[in-house]
């Protein structure tokens, strides 16, 4: 009987095994993942759903890919949309793979099973994807960014914004122990110059301190002007308009979390309560919107410049990073 495509019951049971040493052993195979952040997929439905960062067991589910918590208890598990490829692993048991893939914003969830099939679902961090096939990765590829996964950058970028010219590059970076809280800047029809305003977080009690700025960089040309986030806040996510320069952007401002030393996580583009702070002009080319994963906040912005910001690039990290 086909199962359902909406949420099932299962209880799962088995222990943990170790599994990933010089590379996928038959005899170690293991379908328990873990997820470090929170990570959008499509279900079975087509809708999107957001699993929470922790353990999971992934099983297969005619074409679907089951998810369910790990802990050997009574949940509901979820049907995530997948595509069927193949492999030639030599393996007696299923075999699980969750990584970071080769885009910062997207990430892999791989079952293989003994006889060679494969299903891969294939999610975003920001949530922002459109629907319809993404390129798979090979198996060879899967296998390296897992195992290179415990020394990779903890840091989250966003794809290069603009043109490819300029003769300098440079890298607004707040630095350990501080967060992006703004812009300042020098625009006319273009962006002339970019830097960006830091504020220190108290590493004890995670409230914001002092403020300072990094740059800016850039022409001579254009109006200065500043773009803050409102007190108590910080940049969580952004929007940049570009074709061959930079032509400005907008920042999403969220409540900064003293407690959890982080800021509100949120993915909407509405600009509710004054929480957008725009920079550079206000025309020019479109980009989509991209937000930091939870847990992550503003941090650099990075790119080329010569007589205008020719391209930029938004990254996101842990305030302590």
């Amino acid at each position: 009987m086909r199962q359902s495509k909406t949420r099932i019951l299962l209880t799962l049971t088995g222990a943990c095994i170790s599994w990933w040493m010089a590379g996928l052993s038959p005899a170690l195979a293991d379908t328990t993942v873990t997820l470090e952040q929170p990570v959008h997929f499509f279900n079975a439905e087509g809708s999107d759903v957001a699993l929470a960062a922790g353990q999971y067991e992934l099983a297969l589910a005619d074409t679907w890919l089951r998810v369910t918590t790990s802990g050997g208890q009574t949940v509901d598990a979820l049907l995530l949309e997948a595509q069927s490829a193949t492999h030639d692993e030599s393996l007696t048991e299923p075999l699980a793979i969750s990584t970071q893939g080769e885009s910062p914003d997207v990430h892999h969830l791989a079952l293989l099973l003994p006889g060679g099939k494969r299903l891969e679902a294939i999610g975003s961090y920001s949530g922002l994807r459109s629907r319809g096939t993404l390129s798979l990765l090979s198996i060879q590829r899967l296998k390296t960014l897992s195992s290179t996964k415990s020394t990779a950058s903890t840091e989250y970028s966003t794809p290069v914004f603009g043109g490819g010219g300029g003769t300098n590059s440079y890298n607004l970076d707040c630095g350990g122990g501080s967060i992006m809280v703004g812009a300042i800047y020098k625009s006319g029809s273009w962006l002339d110059a970019l830097g960006i305003i830091c504020q220190r977080v108290n590493s004890q009690t995670g409230f914001l301190g002092d403020e300072f700025t990094r740059g800016p960089v850039g022409g001579v040309g254009g109006t200065a002007k500043t773009s803050r986030c409102p007190q108590g806040q910080a940049v969580q996510g952004i929007v940049v308009r570009s074709g061959q320069f930079v032509n400005g952007g907008t920042f999403f401002c969220r409540d900064w979390l003293t407690a959890q030393k982080q800021p509100r996580y949120s993915t909407t583009v509405h600009c509710e309560e004054g929480t957008c702070r725009s920079f550079g002009s206000g025309s020019g080319g479109y980009n989509e919107s991209f937000f930091c994963p939870s847990g992550k906040v503003g941090k650099a912005f990075r790119g080329r410049y010569g007589w205008y910001i020719d391209s930029t690039r938004f990254v996101c990290d842990t305030w302590d990073k």
